[in-house]
């Protein structure tokens, strides 16, 4: 978490000595470069662990931007479980042939699990079942973590937390310097 207080507005109005009323403004810009960072860093680690695309962790990623009125950014990951169907399965259309025994996996350490009566169907897009009992129906549809989940991880979490203080670090030297050289 990166806080922005009046000891660091300060240190940067000091800094940009000719142009005090560009703080804002400056500091902004590297709150939103580092909320950009924070998402394609928890997306980049997410993927390392998870047999998921990185479509399906950024869609549920969203970037409140910070302004020079408002010098807060946030990035929040919301969802719930995702479909069985988009990490790696060794079914992945309904019109092929039946596999001897239907396999999954999610994280990607570790090999293809086996799911007793799983199989893939049609049901507007390609999903993944179980049957629950030796019937033909009822069946339940599986599903992987969410992805907060995925990114809540401790570690992953204190990694992506120490990317974007050095993300703000560095952006905030660069747009100072951009400020006192082009203006």
């Amino acid at each position: 978490m990166i806080t922005i207080d009046a000891d660091k507005l300060r240190e940067v109005e000091r800094r940009l000595r000719q142009y005090p009323k560009q703080a804002p403004v400056v500091i902004s810009r590297a709150l939103n470069r580092a909320a950009t960072n924070v998402k394609s860093n928890a997306s980049k680690k997410a993927r390392e662990v998870y047999r998921i695309k990185a479509q399906d962790v950024n869609k549920s990623f969203k970037i409140n931007r910070a302004s020079r009125n408002n010098l807060s950014a946030t990035v929040v990951s919301s969802g719930g479980s995702i479909g069985l169907e988009k990490f790696k399965t060794n079914a992945r259309d309904p019109s092929q042939k039946k596999p001897r025994a239907f396999k999954a996996a999610v994280k990607k350490q570790g090999s293809l699990r086996t799911i007793l009566r799983g199989f893939v169907a049609d049901l507007s897009g390609v999903k993944v079942f179980r049957r629950t009992s030796k019937e033909r129906l009822p069946i339940q549809r599986l599903f992987g973590p969410p992805v907060p989940q995925m990114v809540g991880n401790p570690e992953l979490r204190r990694f992506i937390e120490d990317q974007a203080s050095e993300t703000f670090e560095k952006r905030l030297d660069h747009e100072i310097s951009r400020v006192m050289e082009g203006n």
